[in-house]
């Protein structure tokens, strides 16, 4: 019992080789360069430091506390004013959480870090697209750094009630996948038995509401909801090579076409079923950070 719980005080975190550490492969080097380019300015302009971090595991710990844990083992900002910004993202985990210092609470509030995850980070990592997001959220963050407003309590408010306007993904990833997966069997069938109307009706019937799961509102993930799609559209074309499904699909149909030809069809039956490279890269920058501390303010999301 002991040794689970001093496991994550037990940690090893890897080293910080400047400002950019991609440990989970995930950035080409004009990425890095890029980024590279906007907290070196971001620094000159203001001292604050901005590190990014992406992580091969979090090992036994959630998002929170090793970002917390490695935030204060590199010591991310200037000591005393602790001014230090870290963007951790864990890709196999799909965990990301921007750690704020003491000193930047003010201008960058918990509110604020999670609306930028939300709307600059995660709809780039939901496509896979880690350079991108990254980019994005780290830019995104950089303009509030140089801006230097501190955040009034009417503007906390206002960003409190923008994330909760967003639906919850457990209650959307099961909405959207219901009829998803009725309309992939229903496509799948159809495709199989060369029926026109459950192809149809199955496009419609899926495809519209998985278009509708790509909006970043409806935090549905389409790495969900996207394998879902694939296998029941798979299992409706197992279904629809079997002659009594085929003989179903086909019947009712006025066309004298060939047997092996494309009919209208009756209408679609309801049956449904639930059913990187570990190198590690950093920029060149070989300077080190200035022992700034976190209390643990910030953001996290997942997708």
């Amino acid at each position: 019992m002991l040794v689970a719980l001093a496991a994550p005080l037990m940690a090893q975190f890897p080293k910080a080789d400047g400002f950019i550490n991609d440990f989970a492969g995930v950035l080409d080097a004009d990425a890095r360069a890029d980024l590279q380019s906007i907290v070196r300015d971001t620094e000159q302009n203001t001292t604050v430091e901005i590190a990014v971090a992406t992580v091969q595991s979090l090992g036994d710990m959630t998002v929170e506390q090793y970002a917390n844990r490695l935030f204060r083992e590199w010591g991310i900002g200037k000591k005393g004013k602790d001014n230090g910004i870290l963007v951790l993202v864990a890709p196999t985990e799909r965990k990301m959480r921007i750690e704020v210092g003491y000193g930047l609470e003010p201008i960058l509030p918990d509110g604020l870090a999670g609306e930028i995850i939300r709307t600059d980070c995660l709809p780039h990592f939901r496509n896979g697209d880690f350079e991108t997001g990254i980019r994005e959220g780290v830019r995104h963050v950089a303009e509030i750094v140089r801006l230097n407003h501190i955040v009034t309590a009417d503007e906390r408010r206002e960003l409190a009630r923008r994330a909760d306007d967003r639906p919850p993904a457990l209650l959307m990833i099961p909405f959207f996948g219901l009829f998803i997966a009725l309309g992939a069997f229903s496509f799948g069938l159809g495709l199989r038995s060369k029926s026109a109307f459950p192809l149809m009706w199955g496009g419609m019937f899926g495809g519209i509401p998985f278009l509708m799961s790509l909006v970043p509102f409806f935090n549905a993930s389409i790495y969900v909801l996207g394998p879902l799609a694939l296998g029941m559209a798979a299992l409706g074309w197992s279904k629809g090579g079997s002659g009594s499904s085929r003989a179903a699909q086909r019947s009712g149909s006025s066309s004298r076409s060939s047997s092996d030809g494309w009919v209208m069809g009756t209408s679609s039956s309801s049956d449904s079923s639930s059913s990187s490279s570990s190198s590690s890269s950093s920029s060149s920058s070989g300077s080190s950070f200035g022992g700034g501390s976190s209390g643990g303010g910030g953001a996290s999301g997942s997708w």
